[in-house]
């Protein structure tokens, strides 16, 4: 669907697009930025609002808790190529609007870890650090797990951060053998040099 909008001659505001041209009116960078600030900030409320509503959700996921999820394919689709791939699958079986293969995979998991995983995943950011009902380094590795196996990298790449700089001896072999499962050589070197400084300081 094709949205116009009408100008009237004068009308338009510094930093704005001129109607058939690729220049900008009089305007300095600064309005430039601030209106791709405003943009962001809007496609950040756009997504944040798909996530609190449910109206229009046609996929529904489950956590090993019994925790329903009611997502939309859309989102998950664009941002993970291996759920992609799962729905382009033809004759794909479908479990309240998911693939088997990924309804399965995600009820591995408790309901707190994918809560964060899927906002992370709609809105590009998750609060991690303030939700304590769970141990951390348990939580980190989920949201590592879950990631790695979408493979969505940015969401990989934060829990990998909070796993490295949160590493305590309780959970240095955990992580180990996290890295160990998923094959991830950075994060097992990482874990090992931690867990052999450790011993050697005792």
């Amino acid at each position: 669907m094709l949205v116009y909008c009408s100008v009237k001659k004068g009308s338009m505001p510094r930093g704005s697009i001129s109607p058939g041209t690729s220049k900008m009116c009089d305007g300095g960078d600064s309005d430039v930025e601030r209106g791709r600030q405003r943009c962001q900030k809007n496609a950040g409320l756009m997504w944040n609002s798909l996530w609190c509503s449910k109206d229009f959700s046609d996929v529904t996921l489950h956590s090993s808790d019994g925790v329903a999820f009611k997502l939309h394919k859309l989102p998950l689709v664009a941002r993970s190529p291996v759920m992609s791939e799962a729905w382009k699958t033809p004759e794909v079986e479908l479990v309240d609007g998911a693939p088997l293969e990924v309804a399965q995979f995600v009820r591995q998991f408790p309901f707190v870890a994918l809560k964060n995983f899927f906002y992370a995943l709609y809105t590009g950011s998750c609060d991690i650090i303030k939700d304590r009902r769970t141990a951390f380094h348990h939580f980190c590795t989920d949201i590592y797990s879950l990631a790695h196996h979408f493979q969505v990298q940015d969401i990989m790449d934060m829990s990998y951060f909070l796993m490295k700089n949160r590493k305590l001896p309780s959970n240095a072999v955990e992580i180990y053998l996290l890295a160990v499962e998923v094959k991830d050589e950075t994060l097992r070197s990482d874990a090992e040099r931690y867990i052999v400084s450790r011993r050697q300081d005792a």
